[in-house]
Protein backbone atom coordinates (compact mmCIF):
# COMPACT_ATOMS: atom_id res chain seq x y z
CA UNK A 1 0.00 0.00 0.00
CA UNK A 2 1.33 3.43 -0.91
CA UNK A 3 1.40 6.53 1.30
CA UNK A 4 -1.96 7.62 -0.13
CA UNK A 5 -3.55 4.31 0.80
CA UNK A 6 -3.89 3.14 -2.81
CA UNK A 7 -3.35 -0.60 -3.23
CA UNK A 8 -1.83 -2.27 -6.28
CA UNK A 9 -2.70 -5.70 -7.61
CA UNK A 10 -0.17 -8.51 -7.68
CA UNK A 11 0.23 -11.42 -10.04
CA UNK A 12 -2.03 -14.30 -8.98
CA UNK A 13 0.35 -16.69 -7.26
CA UNK A 14 -1.69 -19.86 -7.87
CA UNK A 15 -1.91 -18.98 -11.56
CA UNK A 16 1.77 -18.01 -11.71
CA UNK A 17 2.87 -21.29 -10.09
CA UNK A 18 0.78 -23.25 -12.56
CA UNK A 19 2.20 -21.35 -15.51
CA UNK A 20 5.78 -21.74 -14.26
CA UNK A 21 5.28 -25.50 -14.00
CA UNK A 22 3.88 -25.59 -17.54
CA UNK A 23 6.79 -23.47 -18.82
CA UNK A 24 9.39 -25.70 -17.16
CA UNK A 25 7.78 -28.84 -18.57
CA UNK A 26 7.55 -27.37 -22.07
CA UNK A 27 11.10 -26.03 -22.07
CA UNK A 28 12.25 -29.39 -20.72
CA UNK A 29 10.45 -31.07 -23.61
CA UNK A 30 12.26 -28.76 -26.03
CA UNK A 31 15.63 -29.53 -24.42
CA UNK A 32 14.96 -33.27 -24.49
CA UNK A 33 13.96 -33.10 -28.16
CA UNK A 34 17.11 -31.08 -28.92
CA UNK A 35 19.30 -33.73 -27.33
CA UNK A 36 17.54 -36.48 -29.28
CA UNK A 37 17.60 -34.55 -32.56
CA UNK A 38 21.27 -33.58 -32.46
CA UNK A 39 22.89 -36.32 -30.39
CA UNK A 40 20.90 -39.49 -29.72
CA UNK A 41 19.24 -40.11 -33.09
CA UNK A 42 22.21 -39.06 -35.27
CA UNK A 43 24.52 -41.30 -33.25
CA UNK A 44 22.12 -44.23 -33.61
CA UNK A 45 21.61 -43.51 -37.29
CA UNK A 46 25.33 -43.37 -37.97
CA UNK A 47 25.82 -46.67 -36.17
CA UNK A 48 23.10 -48.31 -38.27
CA UNK A 49 24.57 -46.85 -41.47
CA UNK A 50 27.94 -48.38 -40.58
CA UNK A 51 26.33 -51.72 -39.84
CA UNK A 52 24.38 -51.53 -43.13
CA UNK A 53 27.60 -50.79 -45.01
CA UNK A 54 29.11 -53.93 -43.52
CA UNK A 55 26.12 -55.95 -44.67
CA UNK A 56 26.47 -54.46 -48.15
CA UNK A 57 30.14 -55.37 -48.39
CA UNK A 58 29.42 -58.86 -47.02
CA UNK A 59 26.85 -59.42 -49.75
CA UNK A 60 29.38 -58.36 -52.39
CA UNK A 61 31.97 -60.62 -50.76
CA UNK A 62 29.61 -63.56 -51.14
CA UNK A 63 29.05 -62.68 -54.81
CA UNK A 64 32.83 -62.42 -55.35
CA UNK A 65 33.07 -66.19 -55.04
CA UNK A 66 31.65 -66.35 -58.53
CA UNK A 67 33.16 -63.06 -59.70
CA UNK A 68 36.44 -62.22 -57.85
CA UNK A 69 36.55 -58.60 -59.07
CA UNK A 70 33.01 -57.62 -58.15
CA UNK A 71 33.89 -55.86 -54.89
CA UNK A 72 36.40 -53.58 -56.57
CA UNK A 73 34.04 -52.82 -59.46
CA UNK A 74 30.65 -52.61 -57.75
CA UNK A 75 31.26 -51.48 -54.20
CA UNK A 76 32.02 -47.77 -54.88
CA UNK A 77 29.07 -45.44 -55.38
CA UNK A 78 30.23 -42.20 -56.97
CA UNK A 79 26.81 -40.46 -57.00
CA UNK A 80 24.99 -41.77 -53.93
CA UNK A 81 21.98 -39.44 -54.22
CA UNK A 82 21.23 -40.49 -57.79
CA UNK A 83 21.82 -44.13 -56.91
CA UNK A 84 19.46 -43.97 -53.94
CA UNK A 85 16.76 -42.46 -56.15
CA UNK A 86 17.29 -45.19 -58.72
CA UNK A 87 17.09 -48.02 -56.22
CA UNK A 88 14.07 -46.46 -54.48
CA UNK A 89 12.10 -46.56 -57.72
CA UNK A 90 13.47 -49.87 -59.06
CA UNK A 91 12.03 -52.71 -57.00
CA UNK A 92 13.33 -55.27 -59.47
CA UNK A 93 16.92 -54.15 -58.89
CA UNK A 94 16.45 -54.46 -55.15
CA UNK A 95 15.59 -58.14 -55.50
CA UNK A 96 19.30 -58.75 -55.84
CA UNK A 97 20.75 -59.18 -52.34
CA UNK A 98 23.68 -56.81 -52.82
CA UNK A 99 21.44 -54.09 -54.32
CA UNK A 100 18.95 -54.39 -51.46
CA UNK A 101 21.84 -54.04 -49.01
CA UNK A 102 23.19 -51.06 -50.97
CA UNK A 103 19.76 -49.40 -50.78
CA UNK A 104 19.58 -49.85 -47.00
CA UNK A 105 23.08 -48.41 -46.60
CA UNK A 106 22.44 -45.36 -48.75
CA UNK A 107 19.07 -44.73 -47.15
CA UNK A 108 20.63 -44.92 -43.68
CA UNK A 109 23.24 -42.36 -44.70
CA UNK A 110 20.55 -40.04 -46.09
CA UNK A 111 18.62 -40.06 -42.80
CA UNK A 112 21.63 -38.64 -40.94
CA UNK A 113 22.62 -36.18 -43.67
CA UNK A 114 25.75 -38.07 -44.76
CA UNK A 115 24.80 -39.15 -48.25
CA UNK A 116 27.97 -37.75 -49.83
CA UNK A 117 30.43 -39.29 -52.34
CA UNK A 118 33.32 -39.25 -49.86
CA UNK A 119 31.29 -41.63 -47.70
CA UNK A 120 30.57 -44.07 -50.53
CA UNK A 121 33.28 -43.96 -53.21
CA UNK A 122 35.98 -45.89 -51.29
CA UNK A 123 38.63 -43.47 -52.52
CA UNK A 124 40.76 -43.78 -49.37
CA UNK A 125 40.28 -47.43 -48.48
CA UNK A 126 39.74 -50.56 -50.60
CA UNK A 127 36.34 -52.25 -50.22
CA UNK A 128 37.90 -55.50 -48.94
CA UNK A 129 39.96 -53.62 -46.37
CA UNK A 130 36.90 -51.67 -45.29
CA UNK A 131 34.92 -54.90 -44.88
CA UNK A 132 37.66 -56.28 -42.62
CA UNK A 133 37.59 -53.11 -40.50
CA UNK A 134 33.83 -53.30 -40.13
CA UNK A 135 33.94 -57.01 -39.33
CA UNK A 136 36.29 -56.31 -36.43
CA UNK A 137 34.10 -53.47 -35.20
CA UNK A 138 30.76 -55.29 -35.45
CA UNK A 139 31.51 -58.97 -34.95
CA UNK A 140 30.75 -58.76 -31.21
CA UNK A 141 28.14 -55.99 -31.32
CA UNK A 142 24.39 -56.19 -31.79
CA UNK A 143 22.63 -54.73 -34.78
CA UNK A 144 21.55 -51.15 -33.94
CA UNK A 145 17.96 -50.02 -34.48
CA UNK A 146 17.37 -48.33 -37.80
CA UNK A 147 16.08 -44.79 -37.88
CA UNK A 148 12.63 -44.17 -39.30
CA UNK A 149 12.16 -41.31 -41.70
CA UNK A 150 10.20 -39.25 -39.20
CA UNK A 151 12.42 -39.82 -36.13
CA UNK A 152 14.62 -36.73 -36.42
CA UNK A 153 11.98 -34.42 -38.02
CA UNK A 154 9.56 -35.27 -35.21
CA UNK A 155 12.15 -34.08 -32.69
CA UNK A 156 12.43 -30.77 -34.55
CA UNK A 157 8.65 -30.42 -34.26
CA UNK A 158 8.80 -31.16 -30.53
CA UNK A 159 11.55 -28.54 -30.18
CA UNK A 160 9.33 -25.94 -31.86
CA UNK A 161 6.35 -26.84 -29.69
CA UNK A 162 8.31 -27.03 -26.44
CA UNK A 163 10.40 -23.90 -26.88
CA UNK A 164 7.61 -21.96 -28.58
CA UNK A 165 4.90 -22.59 -25.99
CA UNK A 166 7.40 -22.33 -23.14
CA UNK A 167 8.55 -18.93 -24.37
CA UNK A 168 4.94 -17.83 -24.88
CA UNK A 169 4.10 -18.66 -21.27
CA UNK A 170 7.15 -16.79 -19.98
CA UNK A 171 6.17 -13.74 -22.03
CA UNK A 172 2.60 -14.07 -20.75
CA UNK A 173 3.85 -14.20 -17.17
CA UNK A 174 5.86 -11.04 -17.74
CA UNK A 175 2.90 -9.25 -19.33
CA UNK A 176 0.57 -10.17 -16.48
CA UNK A 177 3.20 -9.16 -13.89
CA UNK A 178 3.41 -5.63 -15.30
CA UNK A 179 -0.36 -5.28 -15.80
CA UNK A 180 -1.60 -3.50 -12.71
CA UNK A 181 -4.98 -2.64 -11.21
CA UNK A 182 -5.12 -0.03 -8.46
CA UNK A 183 -7.67 0.29 -5.68
CA UNK A 184 -8.51 3.23 -3.48
CA UNK A 185 -10.32 1.80 -0.45
CA UNK A 186 -11.54 5.20 0.72
CA UNK A 187 -13.40 6.00 -2.52
CA UNK A 188 -13.75 2.38 -3.68
CA UNK A 189 -12.38 3.41 -7.06
CA UNK A 190 -10.77 0.77 -9.24
CA UNK A 191 -8.18 2.02 -11.73
CA UNK A 192 -7.84 -0.28 -14.73
CA UNK A 193 -4.51 -1.06 -16.47
CA UNK A 194 -5.57 1.37 -19.21
CA UNK A 195 -5.67 4.18 -16.66
CA UNK A 196 -9.46 4.53 -16.63
CA UNK A 197 -10.99 4.66 -13.15
CA UNK A 198 -14.42 3.30 -12.21
CA UNK A 199 -16.39 3.58 -8.99
CA UNK A 200 -19.39 1.59 -7.74
CA UNK A 201 -21.78 4.23 -9.10
CA UNK A 202 -20.31 3.62 -12.59
CA UNK A 203 -21.37 -0.02 -12.61
CA UNK A 204 -24.46 -1.02 -14.56
CA UNK A 205 -23.93 -4.71 -13.86
CA UNK A 206 -21.34 -7.19 -12.59
CA UNK A 207 -21.67 -10.13 -15.00
CA UNK A 208 -20.58 -13.36 -13.25
CA UNK A 209 -21.63 -15.91 -15.85
CA UNK A 210 -17.99 -17.04 -16.07
CA UNK A 211 -17.31 -16.67 -12.37
CA UNK A 212 -16.43 -20.38 -12.12
CA UNK A 213 -13.53 -19.65 -14.48
CA UNK A 214 -12.48 -16.58 -12.49
CA UNK A 215 -13.69 -14.24 -15.24
CA UNK A 216 -15.98 -11.31 -14.51
CA UNK A 217 -17.34 -8.62 -16.84
CA UNK A 218 -17.93 -5.15 -15.46
CA UNK A 219 -20.63 -3.44 -17.51
CA UNK A 220 -20.10 0.30 -17.28
CA UNK A 221 -22.82 2.93 -17.47
CA UNK A 222 -22.74 5.28 -20.46
CA UNK A 223 -20.96 8.56 -19.94
CA UNK A 224 -18.09 7.23 -17.82
CA UNK A 225 -14.77 8.61 -19.02
CA UNK A 226 -12.97 6.30 -21.50
CA UNK A 227 -14.95 3.14 -20.68
CA UNK A 228 -18.58 4.30 -20.66
CA UNK A 229 -21.00 1.84 -22.30
CA UNK A 230 -18.40 -0.94 -22.49
CA UNK A 231 -17.96 -4.29 -20.79
CA UNK A 232 -14.58 -4.64 -19.05
CA UNK A 233 -13.26 -8.19 -18.79
CA UNK A 234 -11.25 -8.97 -15.64
CA UNK A 235 -9.36 -12.19 -14.95
CA UNK A 236 -9.31 -12.48 -11.17
CA UNK A 237 -7.19 -15.64 -11.25
CA UNK A 238 -4.24 -13.94 -12.91
CA UNK A 239 -4.44 -10.74 -10.92
CA UNK A 240 -4.26 -11.05 -7.14
CA UNK A 241 -6.48 -8.92 -4.86
CA UNK A 242 -8.75 -7.81 -7.71
CA UNK A 243 -11.53 -10.28 -6.85
CA UNK A 244 -12.11 -8.85 -3.38
CA UNK A 245 -12.07 -5.30 -4.76
CA UNK A 246 -14.73 -6.13 -7.35
CA UNK A 247 -16.91 -7.81 -4.72
CA UNK A 248 -16.52 -4.75 -2.53
CA UNK A 249 -17.60 -2.49 -5.41
CA UNK A 250 -20.55 -4.77 -6.15
CA UNK A 251 -21.78 -4.65 -2.56
CA UNK A 252 -21.41 -0.89 -2.54
CA UNK A 253 -23.31 -0.52 -5.82
CA UNK A 254 -26.05 -3.14 -5.45
CA UNK A 255 -26.06 -4.24 -1.85
CA UNK A 256 -25.33 -7.83 -0.68
CA UNK A 257 -25.35 -10.17 -3.67
CA UNK A 258 -25.49 -13.91 -4.30
CA UNK A 259 -22.51 -15.29 -6.19
CA UNK A 260 -23.24 -18.15 -8.57
CA UNK A 261 -21.17 -21.22 -7.75
CA UNK A 262 -19.72 -23.62 -10.27
CA UNK A 263 -22.69 -25.99 -10.02
CA UNK A 264 -25.25 -23.22 -10.55
CA UNK A 265 -26.35 -22.94 -6.91
CA UNK A 266 -26.09 -19.62 -5.06
CA UNK A 267 -23.64 -18.71 -2.28
CA UNK A 268 -23.74 -15.54 -0.27
CA UNK A 269 -21.27 -12.79 -1.28
CA UNK A 270 -17.97 -13.19 0.47
CA UNK A 271 -18.30 -17.00 0.60
CA UNK A 272 -15.50 -19.28 -0.48
CA UNK A 273 -14.14 -18.48 -3.95
CA UNK A 274 -14.95 -20.91 -6.75
CA UNK A 275 -12.56 -23.77 -7.45
CA UNK A 276 -9.52 -23.23 -9.66
CA UNK A 277 -10.14 -23.37 -13.35
CA UNK A 278 -7.75 -25.11 -15.74
CA UNK A 279 -8.30 -22.34 -18.26
CA UNK A 280 -5.24 -20.41 -17.20
CA UNK A 281 -3.49 -19.59 -20.46
CA UNK A 282 -5.96 -17.47 -22.44
CA UNK A 283 -4.80 -14.07 -23.64
CA UNK A 284 -4.68 -11.21 -21.11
Amino acid sequence: MSDQGVQTSTIGMRWARRMIIFAVLLLGLGAWATWDAFVVYPKRGQAFAEWAEWQYLLSLKDESRMDPGIMTRNAPVTDPKAELDRLRSDELARQRLSMAARYEWLRALSLVGQLEPEKTNYATVAPRQREEQLAQAWASRDKPAALRGYDIPSQYLMMIVGYGLGAYILVLLARVAVTKYRWNPSTKALTLPSGAAITPSDLAEVDKRKWDKFIVFLKIRPGVDRVGGTSVRVDTFRHGKVEEWILDMEREAFGPQENPSADGSADQAGAQSPPESPAGVSAT
